[in-house]
C-alpha cells in the first residue's frame, strides 16, 4: 500500500476522517496498474459513485447497526472489495474494474435518462443494507445488458396491480430477488473467526500451535469460558512441553502443540447444515406470488453465495449438473404460476485469472451459462423457462447473458472512454472470447 493511502486508512480507523469512494479507490501515486485514461476514469468514477449514493452512503454501509434490527444486513465485508485494500498480486486490478463496472452502469443510465432511476437511486440511498446494494446493483446491470443490445429499458416499470416492478427490457418484465447466505452459515462463519483471532493471541509470545476442532457455536458465556480454558492449555503447553487438549460441551476436541506447525496442520469448524433449496424455492415462490399483477414476469435470482459458495455440493457441480438442479428444483414453480414466464439463477462470486473459456450447458428443460466478465470475475447464470412459450423472451435474454462480458466496454464508449478496459490498464493482455450462442 502506497505510504499516502497508509496515511488516509491510518485515518478512518482512528475516526479521524471518513471513508469515502476516493479512499476506497486509493491514490493516484499507488494506482500504478492504471494507464492515464484509467486514472481518469477513477476521478469520474469517485464522483459518479459519491453523487449516486451521496456522501453519506459509505460510512453508513461499512458501519454495523445493531439498533436498525437488522444489522446482519449491513456489510462491512463491502471493503474487503475496495481496490486500495487488496493484497494478493494483481487483485487490485480486478477489484478497480469491478468498481469501475458499478460506475459505469449508473452513468450510462443516467446520461441515457432512463425512467426510474431516480427511484432506483432514492431506495438505495434510504435502505443502506446489502440486499437492497446488491438488488440496486442487478437492477442497474440487466438494464444496461439491455440497452447494449440497442433494447429499450425501464426501472421501477408499474404493473396492474401491486407495487412497480424491477426491470423491463423491451417486452421482458422482470423481478429481482437477491438470495444471500443463510443466516445460520453467517453466524458460525463470524463465531469461527473470532475463534481463530483468539488463537492467534495466544500463540503470540509462545512457542506453540493449534489442531483440530474449533467448537460448535457457542453463547456470550459458554464462549469466555473457552476462551478461558484455551488460555489455560496454552500456558500449560508452553510451560511443560507438551500437548494440552480442549474439549467443547458437544465434545469437539482442540489441542494445543508446542513447537512449529508441520505443513498439513489444520484447525476445522462444525459443518453448518442448512436446505439451501428450500430457502431458494420459498423466496421464489413469494415473489412468483407477488408478481400476478405483472401479466408475464420473469423471475431473476441474484445469487450472493446462498448456492455457489464453496463448500457446499451445489458448488462443486459441472454447469450442466447445476442446470438440472435447478431446473428439477424451480421448473414445478412454472406449472403453478402461469403468469411466470421463467426462472434465472445467476452468480458472480468465483474470480479466476486468466479467465476460463465460455462455457454453456443446453439442457432439455434448461441452459447454462459460463461467461467470464472483465477482468477476473466468473459468472454462471442459469435459465429455466416455461416450455414452448414465450420463446421470443427466452431468446432475449439467452443474448443478453451470451454477450453481458461486452456490455462494460460498450457503457464506457458511450461515456466518452474509447478503447474499453484494455485502454485503462497498464499493459493489460484483457481478451473477450467469442462461445456458441443457443437460443430455444
Amino acid at each position: 500500500m502506497h505510504p499516502r493511502d497508509k496515511e488516509i486508512w491510518r485515518a478512518i480507523d482512528q475516526d479521524l476522517r471518513a471513508i469515502d469512494w476516493e479512499a476506497w479507490f486509493g491514490c493516484p501515486e499507488g494506482a500504478s496498474y492504471l494507464s492515464p485514461a484509467g486514472h481518469e476514469v477513477t476521478a469520474r468514477a469517485v464522483a459518479g459513485l459519491t453523487a449516486f449514493f451521496d456522501s453519506r452512503w459509505l460510512p453508513r454501509a461499512v458501519t454495523p447497526s445493531p439498533a436498525s434490527g437488522r444489522a446482519s444486513d449491513t456489510f462491512v465485508g463491502l471493503g474487503r472489495a475496495a481496490p486500495v485494500l487488496q493484497f494478493m498480486s494483481g487483485a487490485e486490478r480486478g477489484a478497480w474494474v469491478e468498481a469501475v463496472r458499478w460506475w459505469a452502469a449508473y452513468a450510462y443510465l443516467e446520461e441515457a435518462e432512463v425512467p426510474g432511476l431516480l427511484s432506483v437511486r432514492r431506495d438505495a440511498r434510504r435502505d443502506v443494507t446489502l440486499s437492497r446494494f446488491l438488488h440496486t446493483q442487478t437492477q442497474a446491470r440487466l438494464a444496461l445488458m439491455g440497452a447494449a443490445r440497442g433494447l429499450p429499458v425501464e426501472l421501477e416499470p408499474a404493473k396492474g396491480s401491486g407495487g412497480p416492478g424491477d426491470v423491463r427490457i423491451g417486452p421482458v418484465f422482470i423481478e429481482v430477488v437477491t438470495f444471500a447466505e443463510d443466516q445460520k452459515l453467517q453466524d458460525y462463519e463470524k463465531f469461527r473467526q473470532n475463534c481463530r483471532v483468539h488463537l492467534l493471541t495466544l500463540d503470540r509470545d509462545r512457542d506453540i500451535y493449534w489442531e483440530g476442532d474449533f467448537p460448535e457455536l457457542l453463547n456470550g458465556h459458554e464462549c469466555e469460558t473457552w476462551k478461558k480454558r484455551t488460555e489455560e492449555a496454552a500456558q500449560q503447553c508452553a510451560a511443560s512441553g507438551a500437548a494440552v487438549d480442549v474439549l467443547s460441551s458437544a465434545g469437539r476436541r482442540l489441542t494445543v502443540h508446542p513447537g512449529t506447525a508441520p505443513p498439513g496442520t489444520t484447525l476445522t469448524g462444525e459443518t453448518v447444515e442448512s436446505d439451501q433449496g428450500k430457502r431458494l424455492l420459498g423466496k421464489v415462490r413469494g415473489k412468483c406470488a407477488k408478481t400476478q399483477g405483472a401479466g408475464t414476469a420473469w423471475i431473476w435470482v441474484e445469487d450472493h453465495s446462498g448456492l455457489f459458495r464453496l463448500p457446499t455440493a451445489f458448488a462443486g457441480m459441472s454447469l450442466a449438473a447445476k442446470t438440472d438442479a435447478l431446473a428439477a428444483l424451480l421448473g414445478p414453480l412454472l406449472e403453478e404460476y402461469v403468469h411466470v414466464a421463467g426462472v434465472v439463477v445467476s452468480n458472480v462470486a468465483h474470480r479466476r485469472l486468466p479467465l476460463p473459456r465460455d462455457e454453456d450447458a443446453p439442457r432439455p428443460a434448461a441452459q447454462g451459462f459460463q461467461r467470464g466478465l472483465p477482468l477476473d470475475r466468473v459468472r454462471e447464470t442459469i435459465v429455466i423457462p416455461r416450455r414452448i412459450v414465450l420463446p421470443e423472451q427466452t431468446s432475449l435474454i439467452a443474448r443478453m447473458c451470451d454477450a453481458e462480458a461486452g456490455a462494460l466496454d460498450w457503457a464506457l464508449g458511450k461515456l466518452g472512454v474509447p478503447g474499453g478496459v484494455t485502454s485503462l490498464l497498464a499493459d493489460s493482455s484483457t481478451s473477450h472470447r467469442v462461445s456458441p450462442l443457443w437460443t430455444p
